[in-house]
């Protein structure tokens, strides 16, 4: 049976939360007992073998970095110029998982006819690479419009406009309102 995990923050827990997640969930967690820089070490719940193991051949991988405005007390980045950097280090860390054979990324349909028949064949699940449809989780690193044409280039095939609390581009959960004013006309 194949399946599809229609959201997982996977550079996001490599890059901000240092898993490897190449390795076996129980070494993840190992490694992180006794860290108390973030309040749910030693409870990672993926691990590209899991996902394997599962038969979960294909995500929706998000980047995701907030910008917060002064005053604002939820966690991010102080500009959107830092948060489009750190997307850009997520988007980096899912080519990186590419070029080891791990992930593959799926643009269009022809992409993705090709990755489904690549796990109906009789390969073993954990020789296969997972493929994964790039998502942005919340906007706020979106500068201006260019920087959502080129993170069409790059990949990226799906936006949210907000994720949780007030963003540039819209209001997530616990904040109230639609699009923002400012916004509407990028």
């Amino acid at each position: 049976m194949f399946i599809i995990d229609a959201h997982l923050d996977l550079s996001m827990n490599a890059m901000e939360w240092n898993r490897d997640l190449r390795q076996p969930l129980h070494t993840i967690r190992k490694r992180e007992e006794g860290m108390t820089d973030k309040p749910d070490r030693t409870k990672g719940t993926v691990s590209l073998p899991e996902l394997r193991k599962g038969n979960i051949g294909l995500v929706v991988a998000t980047q995701i970095a907030r910008y917060v405005a002064p005053g604002n007390p939820l966690p991010g980045w102080h500009s959107p110029e830092q948060a489009w950097a750190q997307t850009q280090a997520q988007m980096h860390w899912y080519k990186t998982m590419e070029d080891a054979g791990e992930l593959i990324q799926i643009k269009n349909g022809i992409d993705l006819e090709k990755h489904l028949a690549l796990w109906k064949d009789a390969t073993p699940a954990e020789s296969k690479p997972i493929g994964y449809i790039l998502s942005l989780e919340g906007a706020d690193s979106l500068v201006t419009i260019d920087h959502l044409h080129r993170a069409y280039e790059y990949g990226l095939r799906a936006v949210g406009p907000a994720h949780y609390g007030p963003g540039r581009y819209a209001n997530g959960t616990d904040a109230t309102g639609g699009l923002n004013e400012r916004e509407k006309h990028c």
